[in-house]
């Protein structure tokens, strides 16, 4: 459930967010929850996720994302739409964009020019390889030149795109941080900042493990499908019912755990399997012998069998099975809309209140008239 910070300590404060797709959404989505006020700015065309549904739908990642934020349309073609986004930015407390030097082109502001009359302002800029590097890249691409992809698979087979967009949701966390460590310094009466947010960095980080390996010397990480460089046991294996379970071991206790559980006590004693150094040696005896054992009984079976001997053993499930689990209703993890479909909660702070996701636009003339821009806010209706 949401934590102690559910007070919304961010309330009052306005972010706009120029942005589209995962990372910096996200970044916008945990500051709303956080009690901001966050005004995202759309193409006439929208977000790109708006379109990641089933005609006549919407789209469940863009629901995720962008919940509880108010939606503009801002053309960059035209003068009114550059002017919207000047006055939105001069209002601002937090810009949060993923356009970067297009910021300038498109809209005629950047972060220079903004904090000139806003020293205060906070400006994340997220991209892929950070300002500067006029180099595209999105998380797909980035898995490849970082090398998750080539982690990814099993031994002998090619390598695989990681299914989760991994380094977008890790930039967007990123993002949040470095925001909320500026909002405290301001309010310590700090200056503003400008915070260039990489997707490299944030899959740098993802890679910071194998990485570790490698430059020590300890080993050189390569596709090894389930299974790891560091504990033996670590595998998914099958059972009876066509289901599969993932085994692991990184302790002492939870390896005679799995030897108990499986009725190969002889395990704990053998000389050969005596620390998990040793176990590495004998990696293929020791998941063949698994292997075997674990196909004549059901995925609950053993699921029920090791954990209740303090090891570690998961049925592995569907993605369906595994959000229907009660535990994500009861985390707060999945948010009832009004239309009685459900979002996951992606972000993990602050009152993730179900609210709806804006429809395209949804608040442009409420805002406009907010800023002094409609013909009703200067004829003072």
């Amino acid at each position: 459930m949401p934590s102690d910070v559910s007070s919304q300590p961010l309330r009052g404060l306005r972010v706009v967010e120029v942005s589209q797709l995962i990372a910096a959404p996200l970044c916008g989505l945990t500051l709303s929850d956080l009690g901001a006020d966050v005004v995202k700015v759309e193409s006439p065309h929208g977000d790109y996720t708006r379109a990641w549904a089933r005609e006549g739908q919407d789209s469940g990642i863009f629901r995720m994302l962008n919940r509880g934020k108010r939606s503009v349309v801002a053309d960059h073609r035209t003068e009114q739409g550059r002017g919207l986004v000047r006055a939105l930015i001069e209002s601002a407390d937090v810009v949060v964009e993923n356009h970067g030097d297009l910021m300038q082109r498109m809209f005629g502001i950047d972060y220079t020019g903004a904090a000139c009359s806003r020293p205060a302002l906070i400006w994340c800029s997220v991209s892929g390889m950070g300002r500067g590097v006029h180099r595209k890249a999105i998380d797909m691409t980035l898995q490849a030149s970082t090398g998750i992809t080539a982690l990814t698979g099993e031994t002998g087979g090619p390598p695989l795109r990681g299914a989760m967009p991994v380094v977008d949701l890790m930039t967007g966390m990123y993002a949040v941080q470095a925001v909320l460590v500026a909002v405290m310094a301001g309010r310590d009466g700090g200056a503003g900042r400008f915070i260039d947010c990489a997707m490299i960095d944030a899959a740098a980080t993802l890679t910071a493990s194998p990485g570790a390996l490698s430059l020590s010397g300890f080993s050189r990480p390569r596709r090894m499908g389930s299974e790891n460089d560091l504990f033996v046991p670590s595998r998914v294996f099958a059972t009876s019912d066509d289901a599969h379970v993932h085994v692991v071991a990184i302790s002492e206790q939870q390896w005679r755990a799995i030897c108990e559980a499986t009725g190969q006590r002889a395990w704990i004693d053998d000389a050969r399997f005596a620390s998990n150094r040793l176990r590495l040696e004998h990696r293929a005896e020791i998941h063949g012998g698994l292997g075997a054992i674990l196909r004549t009984e059901t995925a609950d079976h053993w699921t029920r069998e090791i954990t209740s001997r303090g090891g570690l053993c998961e049925r592995v499930r569907e993605i369906e099975e595994a959000w229907a689990d009660p535990i994500m209703r009861d985390r707060g993890l999945l948010l009832e809309g009004a239309d009685g479909m459900a979002t996951p909660a992606v972000s993990l702070v602050g009152e993730r209140v179900p609210a709806a996701a804006p429809a395209l636009g949804e608040h442009t003339e409420h805002i406009e008239r907010e800023l002094g821009l409609s013909s009703d806010a200067s004829s003072g209706s």
